[in-house]
């Protein structure tokens, strides 16, 4: 309960993050927790309807009830400390940090990347050749942000080689660390270019990130940013932090714990010089509830799965795909970290079952399903989307965003030349993801009403009134 508590205070992103502000990794599609209650503001009562959404975080949110959260978590130097202080209260817990600058939603940055000719033609081979295994790192000239530039840096390829072909826009990842270790850019190792074929509004991402911080999760910052590369405007991107050692620092109070990616296998991303992965094994055969719950901070994974199922996400770990990261925090145990949304909302139809639903060929989800087989922490599941639905997914919200980040970004959208789409695609997309937001919502709130009445689980998992 800590663990949601202290996310929904915090700030997922700047203060100026909000709807007025102006290449996947996976399939195509693609500790023991610290309590067992419900989000703030739900019930695990399923015949009563969820109390007033709680003030979450998200940098500015439009959510109701929202506040601004602080910027920073460090203490407010202006809270007495209750040393020797008549009266004195104990500073505030940890808060996460806020999204870096270059994430805010009111900007649309120019990131400029300079390579020597065979270098850029090395890459642009690389990606015809969609080759996984052959991704190395290039040297950069020299990447250029407004007045910052940084002669260290390196580009390669990101993303799955199989949604690569027929593509003429690469997807991009450039590091700052490649040559020199200790190397940042505003604070980041690296920062990457993503424009999936069917991203055709390049906000899904941006969009779906901001719904999870906004109902309390530890979530990405995106946004979108042009790129020019050798001195020509390549195209527009979704910009989008990196889950890594600087955002796993970012995000929570205890940052030495091992952070893991979904996969074939499960693929070590901090402390790799050391060759014990028992924690992530014993979390694989886990195999019924006391043994998950020992290990798996259930608060946070079942809100995290309401969240992609509210949204909905097709290649996240609530529909069995790979599009997902763990964290052992020492305080909470195995926190479940979303990752790459670019197979979210209309990838599926607005009326796919928040419960039962599974994407094609899926990849499997035992903990998901062993934890919402437990009676206590279904009704728990149901509150989680609940409480989704009404501090997150508010549709009035949603479209203002849309048209304000889509008036941001459409003069690069249709000035980029190397996107795999028309500009005529690319407005009808946005129309239709529009329609879904709402048509999403309302199924939704339609399903919740048979759990709120007393609905009881078929054996296919359905709500029986």
């Amino acid at each position: 309960m800590k663990f949601l508590l202290a996310m929904i205070a915090a700030s997922g992103c700047n203060s100026d993050d909000a709807a007025t502000g102006s290449g996947t990794d996976g399939d195509e599609d693609d500790g023991t927790t610290t309590g067992a209650a419900q989000p703030p503001g739900t019930s695990t009562d399923l015949a009563t309807t969820s109390g007033a959404p709680p003030t979450t975080g998200g940098g500015g949110s439009e959510t109701t009830g929202s506040v601004e959260p602080p910027t920073t978590g460090e203490p407010d130097p202006t809270t007495t400390t209750g040393d020797d202080t008549t009266g004195g209260v104990e500073p505030p817990g940890w808060v996460p940090k806020a999204c870096p600058e270059i994430y805010s939603q009111d900007i649309l940055p120019t990131f400029e990347l300079e390579l020597a000719p065979s270098e850029l033609a090395g890459l642009k081979a690389e990606w015809e050749a969609a080759n996984d295994d052959n991704k190395p790192d290039h040297p950069v000239k020299q990447f250029k942000y407004q007045d910052e530039i940084i002669t260290y840096a390196s580009v390669r390829l990101r993303g799955n080689d199989t949604w690569w072909h027929g593509q003429n826009k690469m997807q991009l990842e450039v590091g700052f660390n490649t040559y020199d270790k200790k190397g940042r850019f505003q604070g980041l190792k690296k920062i990457l270019f993503d424009a999936a074929e069917y991203n055709r509004t390049f906000l899904r991402d941006r969009l779906a990130m901001h719904i999870l911080r906004d109902v309390g999760l530890p979530a990405p910052c995106a946004n979108n940013a042009r790129l020019m590369l050798n001195g020509e405007y390549y195209g527009l991107f979704t910009s989008i932090e990196k889950v890594d050692s600087e955002f796993i620092e970012r995000y929570f109070e205890l940052d030495e714990g091992n952070l893991y990616k979904k996969g074939g296998d499960w693929e070590k991303k901090t402390n790799e010089e050391n060759p014990d992965d028992s924690d992530i094994e014993e979390l694989d055969d886990a195999d019924n509830f006391a043994e998950v719950a020992a290990i798996l901070n259930l608060d946070e994974a079942v809100l995290e799965w309401a969240a992609e199922a509210v949204i909905p996400d097709n290649d996240g770990a609530w529909a069995g795909g790979l599009n997902f990261y763990v964290y052992n925090d020492p305080k909470t145990g195995f926190n479940i970290i979303p990752w790459d949304k670019d197979a979210t909302f209309d990838r599926v139809e607005p009326d796919v079952d928040p419960y039962t639903y599974i994407k094609p060929n899926d990849k499997g989800r035992p903990l998901y399903e062993i934890v919402t087989d437990n009676p206590e922490w279904f009704a728990k599941y149901i509150a989680a989307i609940e409480h989704v639905l009404a501090t997150g997914y508010d549709v009035g919200v949603l479209h203002a965003r849309m048209d304000a980040w889509s008036a941001q970004i459409e003069e690069a959208a249709l000035s980029d030349g190397n996107k795999p789409f028309t500009n005529k695609q690319y407005h009808s997309a946005v129309e239709e993801m529009r329609e879904f937001i709402a048509e999403r919502a309302a199924f939704v709130d339609d399903w919740l009403d048979c759990w709120r009445g007393g609905g009881k689980k078929s054996g296919s998992g359905h709500c029986v009134p």
